[in-house]
């Protein structure tokens, strides 16, 4: 469920999505503004006159406009929140000649945005006294930051460019402030994700125990939400400053403009959703009941909404040109099984993580394909199709042996507790750090392992025993504020809890 909620909409409101996806990993450049997800702000009457007038490109044009209106902002809060949230750069050389630290102007000018926000946070007096204006509060928690300030300021900045102001001539003392030309950088962003999976609508009931047949319980609490676990993973992966697309398939009803509008307030791009624009097609819907501890049954229901080889081929040129692909089982088995074709085909193919979440009746027929898979991540009883023997059906090591054989490059098998193993071909089993938590490993938590894997996946380009703690570490800061904040982790937090891992295994 969405955590970002602000009063006072305008009509310029539908901007505040695309602010909240151009944020993500190394901000707002002229090449992502180039992309489609982008293309409202490229149409604006003020970056169309801006582009005639000076001969720009559009992407170029509106880069330089949103620069001018982030610096018209009243208050100074809101110019520092966009240009760092933003990495406009626009007040770096300001910041170098007054006393922000090196440290801090670094993450403001080359972070990500975990590290930008935190170095926002950290240097709220300072920032704002660098610019001549003291903080008319105190500086904001993380969360408040990301959940609320941040798109009240994208909704501000979206005003002014739908309807600018005047150009007034106002004189001040000083030297102008001068601009920094890490806006005009042309940077791609690395880290590409592309999510093959399911996007539904979830209704939770939290229940103390099941119903008995015939009978009924009282629901400790309900939610209703945007969920599927293709839908999870985007989302925890956008968290940890990935730059991720989802595809999947949503109906063009109210509940697919809600998951789209989810998807974008979390800053995964949507422009390769496949919409069903059949009158009578609905979203995906999935019944939960989740019990204590984490353990939960669930009733999925479709209705022809689904994925199809055409849309696959439709997006061949982005599935294998991405970093790392992760794929779930949610998918009909002609697409999965034909997707894993068309990436095994090339070159330098990505990274291929496949969670087997809602197994199909016949693991054997996919067998074949296991060689074309890096990474299968999930439980015993969600592999066991897969197995040669009822032997290996009850042992991980037998399962494993049989999954490697057809050549898996990597099994990371979960517990159900918590934790679990990793096997590789000629290697002893590695195990996953027990994250301390009340919390059963779910559909959820693994989601989050996923995305993490991903994450270093790119950064370390091999599996290592500080990938797997890291992965450990995104479960294990879900885990921790689950009851409180079910949302998925940042990369500060999940760089916290891995400190705090570590730390322990040294001790």
């Amino acid at each position: 469920m969405s955590e970002h909620s602000f009063q006072g909409q305008t009509e310029a409101s539908y901007l505040v999505p695309v602010f909240e996806s151009l944020r993500r990993y190394d901000g707002l450049t002229a090449k992502r503004l180039a992309a489609r997800a982008a293309q409202p702000l490229l149409r604006l009457p003020i970056v169309q006159n801006h582009a005639v007038q000076t001969g720009d490109k559009p992407a170029d044009a509106a880069l330089a406009v949103i620069i001018e209106q982030v610096m018209k902002l009243d208050a100074a809060a809101d110019r520092v929140i966009a240009d760092a949230i933003l990495r406009l750069g626009i007040y770096l050389e300001t910041y170098r000649s007054h006393s922000v630290s090196k440290r801090a102007i670094h993450h403001l000018g080359s972070g990500g945005l975990g590290d930008r926000r935190i170095a926002l946070v950290q240097n709220w007096q300072v920032l704002h006294e660098a610019l001549g204006e003291q903080p008319l509060s105190e500086p904001p928690g993380e969360h408040t930051l990301r959940s609320r300030m941040e798109s009240e300021v994208f909704e501000r900045l979206a005003a002014m460019l739908v309807n600018p102001r005047p150009i007034i001539e106002v004189s001040e003392p000083g030297e102008p402030i001068p601009i920094s030309t890490a806006q005009t950088v042309d940077s791609a962003a690395s880290g590409k994700v592309i999510v093959l999976g399911g996007a539904a609508i979830d209704h939770i009931w939290r229940l103390g125990s099941t119903p008995e047949v015939g009978t009924s319980a009282m629901a400790m609490s309900y939610t209703r939400a945007p969920g599927g676990k293709g839908l999870s993973q985007a989302v925890a992966a956008a968290h940890l400053d990935l730059d991720v697309s989802l595809i999947a398939a949503i109906a063009s009803d109210d509940e697919g403009k809600e998951i789209e509008s989810h998807l974008q307030r979390e800053g995964v791009d949507t422009s390769l959703l496949k919409r069903i624009e059949r009158s009578a097609a609905r979203t995906p819907a999935t019944g939960v009941f989740e019990l204590p501890a984490g353990n939960s049954s669930a009733a999925v229901w479709r209705d022809g909404v689904e994925l199809d080889i055409s849309t696959i081929d439709a997006h061949a040129a982005t599935l294998t040109s991405c970093d790392v692909l992760l794929l779930t089982f949610e998918l009909p088995q002609s697409v999965l099984k034909h997707t894993l074709e068309l990436v095994s085909t090339t070159s330098g193919h990505p990274v291929v993580i496949v969670t087997p979440g809602q197994p199909y009746a016949d693991g054997q027929l996919l067998s074949p394909l296991l060689k074309q898979v890096d990474y299968l991540v999930g439980h015993m009883w969600e592999l066991e199709g897969f197995a040669f023997s009822k032997k290996a059906r009850l042992d991980p090591q037998l399962l494993s042996d049989d999954l490697l054989s057809l050549g898996l490059r990597s099994l990371c098998l979960l517990s159900d507790t918590g934790g679990g193993s990793i096997y590789e071909r000629g290697k002893s089993p590695e195990q996953i750090p027990v994250p301390h938590s009340v919390l059963k490993e779910s559909s959820v938590t693994r989601d989050s392992f996923c995305a993490a894997l991903a994450a270093r996946l790119i950064e370390d380009r091999t599996l290592t025993g500080n990938t797997i703690r890291w992965a450990a570490a995104a479960m294990a800061s879900f885990t921790e504020t689950y009851h409180q904040t079910p949302s998925y982790p940042l990369r500060a937090t999940v760089d916290e809890m891995y400190r705090r891992i570590t730390s322990r295994e040294d001790s």
